[in-house]
């Protein structure tokens, strides 16, 4: 009987887990984008900024399909374009659509 009640305990606490919001997701995905974009020019904002205006993605079972509206400012050179990533669930991995 003990085990019967600890292991619908632990099902209930599996089944609680708090969803994101929208605004939730989108604000992690633009945090894991531009930490992938600084990672690639070694962290140095003296050389390139980049500003992610917009973000839209679509849910998948085990990634996010993004499009991101990026800005982008060099010493000379002002740009604004689309970039295309996947994003995995937990946000730590980027992979850049070319």
């Amino acid at each position: 009987m003990r085990i019967l009640i600890i292991i619908a305990l632990f099902v209930a606490g599996i089944g609680c887990q708090r969803k994101m919001t929208y605004e939730e997701t989108e604000t992690q995905l633009k945090k894991a984008m531009s930490a992938h974009l600084y990672n690639s020019v070694k962290n140095d904002s003296s050389k390139v900024k980049f500003y992610i205006k917009e973000v839209t993605f679509f849910e998948d079972k085990d990634f996010f399909d993004c499009q991101f509206k990026v800005q982008m400012l060099e010493r000379n050179l002002d740009t604004t374009g689309i970039m295309t990533a996947r994003i995995t669930k937990d946000f730590s991995k980027v992979y850049r659509n070319y």
